[in-house]
């Protein structure tokens, strides 16, 4: 059994019943460390500044990690530049602690750590010395979800930013429950108007494997696994919550978007990004309602080229209904597509129940186009970044539904002419995407843009009005191609 962030001050008691123990959850209950004198110290400290820095608009709350800001640093390394940027700017104390348990987050916010605060927001960042010291998944899930709750019980005005657990190379059964953690926290935090969830953890990896470059434990004497970032590290870290952060904030970012180029923001699962023309939210609720009724034998995944061409739920603008019903006919079909979605969206609403069990024998993904429009909200991604975040969807798809096929279509030309800037970086994405499939008997790749397209590279209007979207006659190109390749 596990708890969501509605728990009360007998959590306890009532873990102890759920599981049938006669011990607390060690996760949940709280410890403190008052014996370790530089830890009673700290504590003492941020009592300290909690009387007298009442105007504190951010709090940092955690581990190693976020401590590394304050204390004396490990050779070579200097955070100070990222919190002067990031997080001095806006009245930020750090409550990181070396060393801490979710247990022990527990006892110093029970013990004057944030009285009489008022914070706009508490970035949180707490699990990874549960795991690393022996704790299970389900007990770490519950210490984190006791932390929030009691930021919620303690700072009902505040709105909490809840980090996942950060990759490392410890151990692979860390590796296993911190993952296990990070996916019930996802699919926990979506719903909860005060706390929002991020999990930046993609940053830290590098052609499918961790990056231990920009940690700074290999370079210890005693060759520690990669667990801590480094200065580089860290101000990637920086950059990656800050877009989330300057919303919740209501304030500037402390970096421009353009100038994000060390993070992938296409990895990054984010919710809406873009307002268009139906209502996001509304339509993600729909989606997570049709999962508990329906066991879709397609399910068609990706931006509005996807969700205005058919199937449930139901869209109010459709552009290829004829289309539609010659390949899929009365099959069972769930639609995934939301309008002006990136990679990143994505990979949110996966990681936040849209497709929570499904098996379908086929599953069909086409996005990317719009991850090469650069907003005030997210900026434009190199083709190589599209890449990846397409393929981190069909990891998170295979992780839910291995046996199922994924038809991964090429991203389709736009721009009516062909020297319109965008041909270039979708032909180069999609010759990417060729060669990263290849032989993969889970993918089949399809790129049908050729076809879309006159002898002299002309897209015409009677294919795709918008050079963008494809019309009815458009939309059958794809249905042959489904067809053609084993849908049915």
């Amino acid at each position: 059994m596990r708890f969501t962030t509605r728990l009360t001050i007998f959590l306890p008691l009532l873990i102890s019943l759920a599981h049938a123990e006669l011990i607390p959850n060690p996760a949940a209950a709280p410890a403190d460390r008052m014996n370790e004198a530089w830890w009673a110290e700290r504590h003492n400290a941020a009592v300290h500044a909690a009387k007298n820095y009442p105007d504190a608009q951010l709090l940092l709350i955690g581990d190693s990690i976020t401590n590394n800001y304050d204390k004396a640093q490990p050779p070579d390394e200097d955070f100070q530049a990222t919190w002067q940027q990031f997080y001095a700017p806006r009245g930020a104390l750090n409550l990181g602690f070396s060393g801490d348990t979710t247990a022990h987050v527990m006892w110093r916010l029970a013990h004057g750590e944030v009285d009489g605060l008022h914070p706009k927001v508490a970035l949180v960042l707490i699990g990874t010395n549960n795991t690393g010291h022996g704790q299970t998944a389900e007990q770490t899930e519950i210490g984190i979800d006791a932390v929030v709750a009691k930021l919620e019980q303690r700072l009902p005005e505040t709105h909490v930013l809840l980090l996942g657990i950060l990759p490392s190379a410890v151990s692979d059964d860390k590796t296993h429950r911190d993952r296990e953690v990070n996916r019930y926290l996802a699919n926990s935090y979506g719903e909860n108007p005060r706390v929002t969830y991020l999990d930046i953890g993609s940053i830290f990896y590098r052609g499918g494997s961790l990056n231990a470059a920009i940690f700074y434990d290999p370079r210890l004497p005693q060759h520690g696994k990669p667990l801590h970032p480094d200065t580089t590290g860290q101000r990637m870290m920086a950059e990656a919550i800050e877009p989330t952060l300057a919303r919740l904030m209501g304030d500037a970012p402390r970096v421009a978007l353009t100038s994000m180029t060390d993070i992938n923001t296409a990895l990054i699962p984010v919710e809406r990004l873009e307002q268009d023309l139906y209502d996001w939210y509304a339509r993600h609720h729909a989606e997570l309602a049709l999962t508990k009724n329906m066991q879709p034998k397609v399910v068609l995944v990706g931006d509005s080229i996807t969700h205005f061409w058919g199937g449930l739920p139901a869209s109010s603008l459709l552009d290829g209904p004829n289309a539609w019903q010659q390949v899929f006919g009365d099959m069972p079909v769930a639609n995934l597509g939301f309008g002006w979605d990136r990679t990143q969206n994505v990979l949110w609403r996966l990681q936040q129940g849209e497709f929570e069990g499904y098996h379908p024998p086929w599953v069909v993904l086409n996005i990317g186009t719009n991850n090469l429009s650069g907003t005030n909200h997210a900026r434009a991604n190199t083709p190589e970044e599209i890449v990846e975040g397409i393929e981190a969807i069909v990891r998170e798809i295979e992780a839910r539904s291995p046996q199922s096929h994924i038809m991964l279509m090429a991203i389709f030309p736009r721009g009516r002419k062909p020297d319109n800037p965008f041909r270039a970086p979708i032909q180069k994405i999609n010759e990417l995407l060729a060669q990263r499939f290849a032989g993969r008997a889970s993918v089949t790749f399809i790129d049908i843009g050729k076809q879309f397209l006159t002898a002299d590279g002309t897209l015409p209007e009677a294919l795709m009005p918008d050079a963008t979207h494809p019309s009815d006659a458009g939309y059958q190109l794809w249905a042959d191609a489904l067809m053609k390749s084993g849908l049915k």
